[in-house]
């Protein structure tokens, strides 16, 4: 550039402008534009889960990787009494648990577990204690279910071999969608509604529900953790888009794991615009046990032998090195 006192003032105060505006533009074209994704935050109920979607999501923690998720329609558009493994087949990386998980991938739905939050939902059968129900009087009674193919179905389905009661012993109302399953317990459609201990808490709001048996009863609390899942064809295709991710929800699960009891309280209190009681009974059922990450794989082993043993599902169907994939952890 010439040197500016040999150029007349206004020029040079052109050729000011002209670079100012260079500079400025620089760090912004040199800026990456962040990489697309698609990203479910699981069951809306699940307030653990939850407060890991909303703090990577608030503070900015995607972007931090680099990622721009967009979340999918709801499946089923809401309804989910019909179901079929292409449409669970509709986000690159989601929030589930591992029991749903395993269910799933055996019925041909392709993704895979590539970190484990340590998270944890006590399962329990549930009556409203006005009709109180006790453990062995289950047979002949009408069991509600989101969908014959879903989540609480197996759970129904587990809890009915540990009674020792066929399934042809009982009767299931699929309903569409857990709000529903209160209601028929409310208009007298169904006597027992399979659930968490979450779900119910944030329903349930005038505690009206009474536990008929709790699933840890059976297993132990080593069952069931939330994890992070991958489909398989973008782990394949992209692996260090997996990798961000997972980053970005660890990072927001340790936040949420240190976070103060105040701080997540008001959190849920935020998220499921509910009041301080009811958030805190939600907030009595999160526990951070994992915040690296890792996969249990004695967990996934105990949940899948498990599962054929109950004839949930086939041996063949789904081999163990199948459910996981450790390469995605950082």
């Amino acid at each position: 550039m010439p040197a500016l006192s040999r150029l007349p003032k206004r020029l040079a105060r052109v050729l000011l402008a002209v670079a100012a505006c260079t500079a400025l533009a620089q760090p912004a074209a040199a800026q990456q534009p962040l990489q697309p994704l698609t990203f479910a935050p699981g069951v809306g109920t699940v307030p653990s889960t939850a407060l890991v979607e909303m703090v990577t999501r608030e503070q900015g923690l995607w972007q931090k990787q680099g990622l721009q998720p967009t979340t999918p329609p709801p499946l089923g558009g809401g309804d989910r009494r019909t179901w079929n493994p292409e449409e669970e087949n509709h986000s690159d990386v989601r929030l589930y648990g591992l029991g749903a998980a395993i269910n799933y991938m055996s019925k041909g739905v392709d993704f895979v577990v590539v970190a484990d939050l340590g998270l944890h939902a006590e399962w329990h059968m549930w009556s409203l204690s006005e009709r109180p129900i006790q453990a062995a009087d289950i047979r002949g009674k009408r069991i509600a279910v989101t969908q014959m193919s879903g989540t609480d179905k197996l759970y129904a389905d587990l809890f009915l071999k540990s009674l020792g009661v066929a399934p042809n012993e009982v009767s299931f109302v699929p309903t569409g969608g857990l709000p529903q399953n209160y209601q028929a317990l409310n208009q007298r459609q169904a006597d027992i509604w399979v659930t968490t201990e979450h779900a119910a808490a944030l329903i349930d709001k005038d505690r009206r529900l009474g536990s008929v048996v709790k699933l840890s009863s059976f297993l132990g609390h080593d069952w069931d953790p939330y994890v992070i899942l991958a489909k398989r064809g973008t782990l394949q295709r992209d692996p260090a888009l997996i990798q961000r991710a997972v980053a970005a929800l660890l990072e927001g699960a340790r936040d949420v794991a240190q976070a103060s009891p105040e701080k997540n309280r008001q959190r849920l209190m935020q998220r499921f615009n509910v009041d301080a009681a009811t958030a805190e009974r939600l907030l009595a059922t999160v526990s951070f046990e994992n915040p690296s990450g890792r996969i249990r794989v004695p967990t996934i082993e105990k949940m899948r032998r498990h599962y054929i043993e109950q004839g949930i599902i086939q041996a063949d169907a789904l081999a163990l090195r199948r459910i996981y994939d450790e390469t995605a952890l950082p």
